[in-house]
């Protein structure tokens, strides 16, 4: 039997190797496509996705992922709908990030999370999350934690914010929470004194508790007011156009 030419050797070989190759990728477990958190279920004006970098201009039916930026033009109103039901709505020139988007079976293994650069953001929570603190929007120095259902946020360039609260309780906390304080030297150098061991500061003084109707502004530095009352505003068409958004789904 004559022996086969190399080029017909090397052939076979680069064919048996790309077989192999196939078998190995064909048994290897495909990579888990990225969970939706949720979809676009209204969109009246321009309003786009950044991901990855690219810019993709959103319309309704558009699917949402965690880790997505949500930003909307002038004059236009977006509607979020996550997997869970609950409601996120941005106004106009609003710029959202959606940090976390999780929805297990037990309390711990859901949690939504949303940063709020700039505009108007309204949420509307089911009591499916349930937990403390589960569901959050922050902005650049405060976090406003759901204990309720319907809340607003909205925050201003100068990275102040005001957070009204609807219906249920809100959790609202301005800047990081504080350290507590040791005891200082006296004024001038004079004769150190003993003084108390630090005190732990407690949840309650860190953030502040606003119930319905009720509305907390915080500061362009992160310092929180003491919660006070207001009323609807006749004037407020994004008020206005949430509560009637709110009732037809109801």
């Amino acid at each position: 039997m004559r022996p086969l030419p190399i080029t017909t050797i090397t052939t076979v070989a680069a064919a048996l190797l790309a077989a192999a190759a196939l078998a190995t990728q064909a048994a290897a477990p495909a990579a888990a496509a990225p969970a939706s958190a949720g979809a676009i279920t209204f969109v009246d004006g321009e309003a786009s996705c950044i991901v990855g970098g690219k810019t993709v201009k959103l319309k309704a039916g558009a699917g949402v992922f965690q880790g997505d930026v949500i930003e909307t033009a002038r004059r236009t109103r977006l509607e979020l709908t996550l997997l869970d039901q609950s409601v996120l709505r941005l106004g106009p020139l609003s710029r959202v990030e959606l940090d976390s988007a999780a929805f297990g079976k037990s309390p711990d293994d859901r949690k939504v999370s949303a940063k709020l650069r700039v505009g108007n953001v309204w949420a509307t929570v089911t009591r499916t999350l349930g937990g403390e603190a589960r569901f959050e929007v922050k902005t650049e120095n405060a976090v406003a934690g759901v204990r309720g259902t319907t809340f607003r946020v909205d925050a201003s360039k100068d990275k102040s914010c005001v957070v009204k609260v609807y219906s249920g309780t809100v959790a609202v906390a301005g800047g990081p929470l504080p350290r507590p304080q040791h005891g200082a030297e006296p004024a001038g150098g004079g004769q150190r004194q003993q003084v108390s061991g630090p005190k732990e500061v407690t949840r309650e003084q860190w953030e502040r508790i606003v119930t319905s109707m009720m509305q907390v502004k915080v500061a362009a530095d992160g310092s929180a007011a003491e919660p006070e009352a207001f009323a609807m505003a006749d004037g407020d068409g994004w008020e206005t156009w949430n509560r009637e958004r709110d009732a037809a789904v109801k």
